[in-house]
């Protein structure tokens, strides 16, 4: 089973990108796939020139594709792969947007893309783990632009407020004749996959996976699958690294969850260390602990599995706003107890028990490797599917509120299920 299947089962699609003139400061030069004068974008090209090579998107900002060996080639924070924020190509320039209250991080952003300091301070903290002998992406280094302009907003509300009334014409005008110049960047990795973690989950919600799938190997597979992503975070936690979680507005802003753990057929590895920092912080590390079993874990009531087994109140998450005016920060659940009723709700106790194994006896529970890996192969051919079922984009990434919402108001016929288990049986050959 190659990755090349699971991310086209996964991502669908490959994304264009293009190359341009700028520098690099590489750690593992060997690991560069293109010449260290240009670097990697995804913007839309105004001017139509310059040959596009392809990629699986990673996220929102990112791309992989094969790289050394069987190892995978990630470039992130290259730009935006569509729609109306994507950044635009003309007079030789990249243009593209400056928010100054991003609700993330410093609170200053360049859409799309990493400040210089974002991306040094991130390869240092992948070469710190990696020296500590920490299951991670390999820093690869960083690529620097020479030509980007922005335009300032103040956060995203306001920018997409803009965006949904400006023409095209009228934006590249006002690039032209109000932006002014930034330093940008972005980060170089090479890995043994691209499968996240959330992105397997989502597999096992199909309505029919107990027919491509015996429930006990399932729930075998998300005991493994969350042991591994308990322990790695533990094994950080024990060197005194800290994924990424910082107390924002009485809540919490945090990296610790499910999308940022790769997995193949050997195990799962760390990734994004945009947000990672040095502390010692019990508290902190057992709140990461809860958001790892819980956030971006599509699987139901998550969070209250992830609350009993952690013995941790529902933390304030303060999220990044879209449409409204400031973050959303959920309220406490008020049930503290979580018994799980049907199979998707048992998948959800296996995950999070796997999660909480592994994070408290610092060790993986067994699953044989040929059930590993075809469970893989099978629960992505489910994905596919389901997201197929409830109309949702293909490769669609991150999208667990979605899912449950359009789950929770659908039903399907006998027949459209039955069609469909037939087209994940001749995915699977």
């Amino acid at each position: 089973m190659g990755v090349e299947r699971l991310l086209g089962l996964l991502r669908g699609r490959k994304v264009n990108f293009h190359l341009v003139g700028g520098s690099t400061s590489l750690v593992e030069p060997s690991l560069y796939p293109f010449r260290t004068g240009e670097v990697p974008v995804l913007f839309d090209r105004v001017d139509g020139q310059g040959e596009a090579l392809d990629g699986y998107s990673s996220g929102l900002r990112s791309i992989v594709r094969p790289g050394v060996g069987d190892l995978w080639f990630k470039a992130k924070a290259i730009g935006i792969p569509s729609g109306s924020s994507r950044p635009m190509c003309a007079d030789g320039n990249i243009y593209t947007y400056y928010l100054s209250e991003a609700y993330i991080g410093t609170g200053r952003l360049i859409w799309g893309f990493s400040t210089v300091d974002e991306a040094e301070n991130e390869i240092s903290r992948m070469v710190e783990a990696r020296e500590l002998g920490l299951p991670s992406a390999k820093p690869v280094g960083l690529g620097h632009y020479s030509n980007v302009r922005v335009l300032d907003y103040r956060d995203r509300v306001e920018l997409f407020k803009m965006l949904g009334s400006t023409p095209r014409e009228s934006l590249l005008e006002r690039f032209r004749g109000s932006s002014r110049p930034v330093e940008a960047a972005c980060v170089f990795t090479a890995q043994p996959t691209d499968v996240r973690a959330d992105e397997i989950l989502y597999g096992f919600l199909h309505p029919l996976v107990h027919e491509v799938l015996d429930p006990r190997d399932c729930r075998d597979f998300l005991g493994w699958l969350g042991s591994c992503c308990g322990l790695n975070l533990r094994m950080h936690h024990d060197a005194g690294i800290l994924h990424g979680t910082i107390p924002k507005y009485g809540g919490f802003m945090t990296n610790s969850h499910t999308a940022n753990h790769l997995v193949d057929e050997e195990g799962t590895y760390t990734t994004d260390y945009h947000m990672a920092y040095r502390s010692g912080d019990r508290d902190l590390k057992r709140v990461e602990a809860f958001f790892l079993a819980s956030l971006m874990n599509p699987l139901p009531r998550a969070e209250e599995a992830a609350g009993e087994v952690f013995r941790q109140d529902r933390p304030l998450l303060f999220e990044l706003p879209v449409e409204n005016d400031f973050p959303l920060s959920y309220e406490k659940y008020q049930d503290p107890f979580f018994r799980p009723k049907g199979q998707c709700e048992k998948f959800t106790e296996a995950f999070v028990d796997g999660v909480a194994y592994g994070y408290n006896r610092r060790k993986v529970r067994h699953v044989e490797a040929k059930l590993r890996r075809e469970t893989l192969l099978k629960v992505a051919a489910c994905k596919k599917e389901l997201f197929r079922l409830l109309g949702f984009p293909e490769g669609m990434e991150r999208s667990a509120e979605h899912v449950a919402k359009r789950l929770a108001g659908h039903s399907f016929t006998d027949g459209e299920l039955r069609e469909s288990l037939g087209r994940i049986e001749e995915e699977l050959g």
